[in-house]
């Protein structure tokens, strides 16, 4: 009988399974359940990286960091739903990405909301420093480190080559602003972003430009300063972000000596300003004749407007009037009349489509009043010239209704509107109209329009010297306490003292009165240390109130 042979294969144990053992897939989920962990905690490690270096990592690599611990992450949750979530139901893992989803975001969160602020930039301690930001590249391609090597070069350069900088500091590597904004109309951004650079570093100028090249090599420099409003209020034309003439750099930045004569143009535009800004510190702090003399060099003949655009030749003769004007305040006679023909023909070399024309036109009307007033400088009946002062009264008028007018213009031309008629009241050429205590009540409106802050002491004292002239001592009480409490000269605050304190001896307010006496010496006192008040000015003022205060204690006793 034959054997037959038997297929013995199917007792042959299976060495293929179609997955691995249970014990294999395991240690996959675990492997990738652990990937995924490290993925959602590398933002949190960055932030310990950060915290311990005491320094932010930069944007860029951060970003790319995050995206890359982003991508593993994905791929070990997508790993562990395939491994244990695939004969679950499409509800259950679209829990688990949204789980694994949070989980990332909340990890991110925590690096963002943690993150140690960037070091502070270093802070200048000076009145007068200067900050350069840099330059940016406005058309082809910038090497951006020879820019920064340029805007260092300048700094130190600028040291000790302009009196009047206390300091001199580069943060071209230190901090990045939109100088792109610079050739846009709209600079919110860029003016924003300086005004808190600026306050960070207590920069009074901030330096920067912009840069451009042409085909043939020759680079073209656009510089540009950021002045700060709370160092010029009384010239806001000059706050902010503006730009000055472009200057030519034939030997492009490759050259030592194209570099170094951009270097000294720079300097000297940027003394220029620098000069003219003491100036106007000088002025505001009553050295009327010292700023006349700063202003003086700058309105040299042989200067070239078209390349000092950092401060118009309008802008100079304006202000060199006003200082000229004001040291006439100071004199009699013809010494008087001389300083007043002055300023006069300062602002009439001011063009009327110049940025300053507006401010010149009314400039001159206040110079024409003062120069009605005569050599006795008094608004008494027969003492003035009636047509000059008619004439700058009927100017001023138009002036504070024209709607053409930025409204800083309308307000100084109200009160200086207000002053002509107190004079032609007091003069007893005009009936009282009312005037004068609009124009306060328009100041008052408006006393946060910028450039306006010396006109409400101004207008309240005239309120206060008309309702005197009526004999309503309480008014001109209140009037004189407003001019007291916005007025920042001593020497005016001074005089708003005295009359306060002999309005409050006349309604028997001795107690008002002597308080007042002791501000105005303090503020006699200040300005004598400033060299703008005598010790015997002082000690007559003294002595004429000790004589007002006994008559008022006899009369209020009695």
């Amino acid at each position: 009988m034959p054997v037959h042979a038997q297929d013995d294969s199917s007792d042959v144990p299976d060495d293929s399974p179609d997955g691995p053992p249970g014990g294999t897939g395991r240690a996959a989920v675990w492997l990738w359940s652990l990937l995924g962990v490290f993925a959602a905690c590398v933002p949190c490690a960055l932030l310990v990286v950060e915290r311990v270096g005491s320094a932010a990592l930069s944007p860029v690599p951060l970003v790319l960091v995050i995206l890359a611990a982003l991508a593993g992450y994905v791929l070990a949750v997508r790993a562990v739903v395939g491994e244990k979530f695939t004969p679950a139901s499409r509800r259950s893992r679209a829990l688990v990405w949204s789980a694994a989803a949070v989980l990332f975001l909340a990890s991110v969160g925590v690096l963002l909301a943690f993150r140690p602020p960037p070091p502070p930039l270093t802070r200048m301690s000076g009145a007068r420093d200067v900050a350069v930001v840099g330059f940016a590249p406005r058309e082809g391609r910038q090497d951006r480190r020879v820019l920064t090597d340029l805007a260092d070069t300048f700094a130190h350069d600028l040291v000790g080559r302009i009196p009047t900088a206390t300091g001199v500091r580069s943060y071209a590597g230190e901090v990045s602003l939109p100088l792109g904004e610079l050739q846009e109309t709209h600079r919110g951004g860029l003016e924003r972003k300086t005004a808190r650079f600026a306050d960070e570093t207590n920069a009074e100028i901030v330096l920067g430009g912009l840069v451009s090249s042409d085909p043939a090599g020759q680079t073209t420099l656009r510089p540009a300063v950021y002045v700060r409003a709370d160092q010029v209020p009384d010239s806001p034309e000059v706050a902010g972000w503006y730009l000055s003439a472009p200057v030519l750099a034939t030997g492009g930045w490759e050259s030592a000596r194209s570099r170094s004569q951009l270097s000294a143009e720079l300097t000297r535009r940027l003394g220029t300003l620098a000069r003219f800004m003491d100036a106007l510190d000088t002025w505001r702090n009553g050295s009327p004749g010292e700023a006349a003399r700063i202003l003086d060099g700058l309105l040299d003949p042989e200067r070239d407007p078209a390349t000092d655009g950092f401060v118009p030749p309008d802008l100079v003769r304006l202000f060199h009037g006003n200082a000229v004007q004001d040291q006439a305040s100071a004199e009699a006679g013809a010494a008087r009349q001389e300083l007043l023909e002055r300023a006069r023909a300062d602002y009439l070399a001011v063009g009327p489509q110049s940025p300053a024309g507006w401010r010149a036109a009314i400039s001159l009307q206040g110079n024409a009043y003062r120069r009605a007033l005569g050599p006795a400088h008094t608004c008494r009946p027969g003492t003035v010239q009636a047509g000059l002062l008619a004439q700058a009264s009927q100017a001023l008028r138009a002036f504070s209704e024209d709607r053409d007018l930025p409204e800083r213009g309308r307000l100084t031309a109200t009160v200086y509107l207000a002053q002509a008629e107190l004079c032609r009241i007091t003069a007893g050429l005009v009936k009282d109209n009312g005037t004068v205590e609009r124009a306060v009540a328009a100041v008052r409106a408006a006393r946060d329009v910028p450039g306006t802050a010396q006109l409400l002491p101004l207008a309240e004292s005239f309120a206060a010297r008309r309702a005197d002239d009526r004999g309503d001592e309480a008014a001109a009480v209140a009037h004189f306490r407003e001019a007291v409490a916005h007025e920042r000269d001593p020497v005016r605050r001074a005089l708003w003292d005295g009359l306060l304190a002999s309005s409050s001896l006349r309604r028997c307010d001795l107690a008002g009165a002597r308080a007042a006496q002791r501000d105005a010496l303090d503020q006699l006192a200040a300005a004598q240390l400033a060299g703008r008040a005598s010790y015997a000015r002082r000690h007559q003022y003294e002595q004429l109130f000790n004589e007002e205060l006994r008559q008022a204690e006899r009369i209020c006793g009695a």
